[in-house]
């Protein structure tokens, strides 16, 4: 390997400082610079840029603070791993994100200097007064800056934030006026502070010998002075300390504050004080003291067999799970549990059920090199519910369950909500319970404070429950604490060591776990299991929760829809996770990433499972390719149609189409068609698809949107990750050059590509209407059932019964049947009869059947003839089917036939939805007009009947996300997983 310019003189440095210049017994290799040294000034560099923006009054500058906040949270841990990385000693392969040039240079001057250098203008008592507050909870950067301005005094600040945060107004002013500052993180303190002393140790041939008071248990925090006792003079300290900072390249800066002794103060705010000339305190070595205070130091040697609470990049975990499986294995583990947050952790990109199910079948697929557990790290509500339905917890092979938000000041509150959590019968382990925390991302003296519990009761419960307590190995959590582990084993508590690891840097972090066992007498340790034992274990435990009784207080109100009391037994569907499947096998396709204005275009050509990538200019180009090729089928990432469905623009019509607005009713956002930065991509899109249609054969031309088609897929976006997006695609069975492209432009193009083969087949779903071009998005069933459902939805006209039947059909893959089609179909029938056969007396023209025409036949059909002319072609359209189904929407019980609830597993969901609400959207849609019909439709004249009957009822008086999450919660009360 050549090695550039920077490695070369690192390598020479290695040289120089090799083994042998540190104390006997401490290797080089531990006297690396941590990755958190390294990131903290990038944390401090986009924090104080965005403070100084706010203060001056001047645009945040967001791309280039969230780049750097983003490489220091992908780069932060507690190893060495970027140390290494500079120096050439490991490649760029074994990074989970590899720096930009930029961000590489950073890293340089980091770790030559302890800095960067534009900090230089961040150093006056205002900016480090800006970095100590933002350790206060709920206290963001905008109150921040305020603290730079020479108009706002103390007290008036103080006032003005104290309805925004927790803390103690006396420990908010210790922070501002500099007083003090901590607790500290013991991982990061001891690492560099012993780095320190193994230095000043390699610079004399005298033994010297150590003392430290402040610091004397790993899993505690730091919250006293520390002081360091040396058996040398104050002469000779004084040359030692000089050349131990050069070597440490000024990471530790010495004070001279300080009253007794030799105050050095780290980068990250720390500081410990040095006193010479103190051999009585002084009885220990650096290995000693290593071996002693941090169990990062060396990989102890355990029992331990799993990994049991790690996140993978489908949330916010930097790996997938192929990557952290060879990691797991190249750290000598024999398994691990994939435990993703769930749904409620929006900004950790948490998953939704049908995510779950997504990364079931991706698992499946991904063929890791150790055993995976799939499990879930689900949250715990306020009101002591799981946030994710039961009949899916059930389907998990390890449940973790925690709290992440919303602890009261109550403890009786607090014990109930956990002891509700653990009646539910459906968690396995009760993850990092007290909720402390000390430091996190960026903010090295952040502080969380345990939450107020009765443990007594929790772990008597946990014991009862067969629940076991985790140790939860993230240096800022260390949760549970050593004592209260002993008190969980003493009450009859299994317990289980999880790493936390959002990345394979922070694998390490379960040393921790292999010392604190060492403290603890636990018969049982989940990590000490093979797989097949861990399962069974899993699958007793489940068992013996069956028979236990609930009897935990009543303190909250409410069920969730997906509560066990609530299932109805004779209506609960078995199902399992679908197979894997490949993308379908077709025709040739062509792929366009359009772009606008003068900028290549990505294409790609997919024939088989085989995929090319080019980059195109021109529209010329873009057709002689298309020619050339002659696929079935060209798949289009660009509006292909004007709102309005004109052939021009038409101002009055606005800017965004039907498929937009469909799109977004899923929970997918779309640019509009004609918002400014889309026009000329839209009008080059239309272009493009009458040129390819004038073709003298020409292929079917669909429109196509990536980032849609990825979500329902399941893949990750482009922007998260190429690599990530590259290995989903080659889950799907695609391969061939193409996919090595590292044009993002050629990549959505690949997914524009599939889209097509999806729509060949029939798997898909249309968005919008035909007028105004519609969006094709694919469709793919995670569940198999054993007996196809058909769920009826009634309700309200304008209460959201197509949303909920969209969201079925392209998230779950049902056949969506829409009775207005089916009315359609009578009213063409009967338009073609005698006239003594007809139901209607009216003449309607064929060709122009009109939305009035509908409404009219279909008040008819269900005035005149009891809906029975429907219920009959409803019930010849359901039989043919071999699907799970979605109608949308019933107007009367009777629309289903009695003899077809018989055969089939019937559930009527009525969605609910006030007039006053119904009213209020539709008023934002710009139609108000219909405020009357909606208010008086006669069509709504069972509704109130049908509620009362409906075996769901699903509430849509909140927000579309609101909606969602009631849909999966309904459909999963419904269902029973099975493997």
């Amino acid at each position: 390997m050549v090695k550039t310019t920077a490695q070369g003189a690192a390598a020479a440095l290695s040289a120089k400082n090799g083994r042998s210049r540190f104390a006997k017994g401490v290797s080089r290799e531990y006297c690396r610079i941590r990755d958190f040294e390294f990131v903290q000034p990038l944390y401090d560099l986009a924090f104080l840029l965005e403070i100084d923006a706010l203060t001056k009054g001047l645009e945040v500058p967001k791309y280039r603070t969230f780049s750097l906040w983003r490489a220091a949270y992908s780069l932060d841990g507690y190893g060495t791993t970027i140390d290494r990385w500079l120096e050439g000693v490991i490649p760029d392969k074994e990074l989970d994100y590899v720096p930009t040039a930029r961000i590489k240079q950073y890293l340089l001057n980091i770790r030559e200097t302890g800095s960067l250098p534009e900090l230089g203008a961040f150093e006056g008592e205002e900016f480090r007064r800006s970095r100590r507050l933002r350790s206060i909870r709920g206290l963001g950067p905008a109150a921040i800056a305020q603290t730079l301005s020479q108009e706002i005094e103390e007290d008036d600040w103080l006032r003005e934030i104290a309805p925004s945060i927790e803390m103690a107004r006396a420990r908010v002013v210790e922070l501002y006026r500099g007083i003090n500052r901590g607790p500290w993180q013991s991982a990061h303190v001891v690492p560099p502070l012993l780095r320190f002393l193994a230095t000043l140790q390699s610079l004399t041939r005298k033994i010297l010998k150590w003392g430290i008071s402040g610091i004397s248990n790993p899993f505690e925090p730091v919250t006293e002075q520390i002081d360091v006792f040396v058996n040398v003079d104050e002469a000779n300290v004084s040359e030692l300390i000089a050349q131990g900072r050069q070597k440490d390249r000024h990471f530790l800066k010495e004070r001279s504050d300080a009253i007794d002794g030799r105050k050095i103060v780290h980068q990250m705010g720390w500081a410990f004080v040095l006193h010479p000339g103190r051999g009585r305190d002084a009885n220990r070595s650096i290995p000693d003291l290593i071996c002693s205070l941090d169990p990062l130091s060396v990989n102890l040697k355990g029992d331990l067999l799993s990994d049991l609470h790690l996140h993978t990049a489908w949330s916010d975990g930097s790996a997938s799970v192929n990557t952290m499986a060879a990691a797991i294995a190249g750290s000598g583990l024999e398994y691990f549990a994939v435990t993703d947050h769930s749904r409620s952790e929006k900004l950790q990109g948490g998953l939704t059920p049908i995510l779950w199910l997504r990364q079931a079948n991706a698992l499946s697929l991904a063929r890791p090199v150790c055993p995976v557990l799939h499990g879930i790290e689900v949250d715990i509500l306020k009101d002591g519910t799981l946030d994710l339905p039961h009949s899916l917890l059930a389907a998990a092979d390890i449940v973790v369950a925690s709290v992440h938000s919303n602890w009261s000041a109550d403890a009786r509150v607090n014990t109930d909500r956990l002891l509700k959590a653990i009646e539910s019968g459906h968690i396995d382990v009760l993850a990092h319970p007290t909720s402390a925390v000390i430091g996190k991302m960026g903010v090295p003296d952040y502080v969380r404070a345990p939450a107020h519990i009765h443990w007594s009761e929790v772990f008597d419960k946990c014991a009862q429950w067969n629940v076991e307590l985790e140790f939860n190995c993230f240096p800022s959590r260390l949760d549970l604490s050593i004592p209260m582990l002993r008190q969980a084993v003493e009450a009859g508590c299994a317990l289980s060591i999880g790493s936390d690891a959002h990345a394979r840097s922070h694998l390490l972090n379960l040393r921790f776990g292999q010392a604190a066992l060492r403290d603890v007498d636990a018969p049982v340790v989940l990590n000490r299991l093979s797989y097949d034992a861990l399962k069974e274990h899993i699958r007793k435990a489940r068992g013996m929760r069956t028979g236990l009784t609930c009897v935990s207080r009543g303190s909250f109100q409410g069920q969730l829809p997906f509560d066990g009391d609530l299932l109805n037994e004779r209506r609960t569907v078995e199902c399992r996770i679908q197979q894997p499947r490949e993308v379908p096998a077709g025709s040739r396709v062509v792929g366009i990433d359009l772009t606008a204005g003068d900028k290549l275009s990505g294409i790609a050509h997919l024939d088989g499972f085989e995929v090319e990538t080019c980059s195109l200019m021109s529209d010329e180009e873009i057709l002689s390719y298309i020619r050339k090729l002659g696929p079935g089928i060209v798949s289009i990432d660009s509006p292909l149609g004007l709102p309005g469905g004109g052939v021009e623009i038409d101002p009055s019509a606005g800017i965004v189409r039907a498929a937009e607005r469909d799109l977004a009713s899923i929970g997918i956002s779309a640019y509009p068609a004609l918002i400014d930065s889309m026009k000329n991509l839209t009008l080059r899109g239309i272009r493009l698809r009458k040129a390819i249609e004038a073709f003298p054969d020409p292929p079917k031309v669909i429109e196509s949107y990536p980032g849609a088609a990825q979500d329902i897929l399941c893949i990750p976006r482009k922007q998260k990750s190429q690599a990530l997006l590259r290995e989903g695609l080659r889950r799907l069975g695609l391969k061939g050059r193409g996919l090595d492209t590292r044009s993002h432009d050629e990549m959505d193009a690949i997914t524009s590509a599939i889209v097509g083969r999806y729509f060949e087949a029939g798997q898909f779903e249309a968005m919008g209407i035909p007028s105004e071009a519609q969006l094709i998005v694919p469709k793919v069933p995670p569940l198999q059932f054993d007996e196809n459902p058909i769920i009826c939805l009634a309700g309200k006209t304008g209460a959201g019964k197509s949303v909920v039947a969209r969201y079925l059909s392209a998230f779950f893959g049902f056949q969506w049947v829409r009775t207005r089609e089916v009315i359609k179909g009578l009213l063409l029938q009967d338009v073609h009869k005698a006239a003594h056969e007809r139901l209607s007396r009216h003449n309607f023209d064929p060709f122009h059947i009109s939305e009035n025409d509908l409404r009219d036949f279909g008040l008819l059909v269900l005035n005149e003839y009891k809906q029975v002319p429907l219920q009959k072609a409803l019930t010849r359209t359901l039989e043919q089917s071999h699907n799970a189904v979605v109608v949308d929407s019933i107007r009367d019980l009777v629309d289903i036939g009695s003899e077809l609830h018989s055969r089939r597993a019937v559930q009527i969901w009525f969605v609910d939805c006030s007039d006053g609400v119904i009213q209020q959207r539709l008023i934002s849609r710009a139609k108000a007009d219909q405020k009357s019909v909606v208010a008086s439709s006669p069509i709504d004249q069972n509704a109130a009947s049908i509620r009362m009957r409906a075996d769901k009822i699903i509430s849509n008086n909140g927000s579309l996300e609101d909606l969602r999450w009631n849909i999966d919660d309904t459909l999963f009360s419904s269902i029973s997983i099975h493997s």
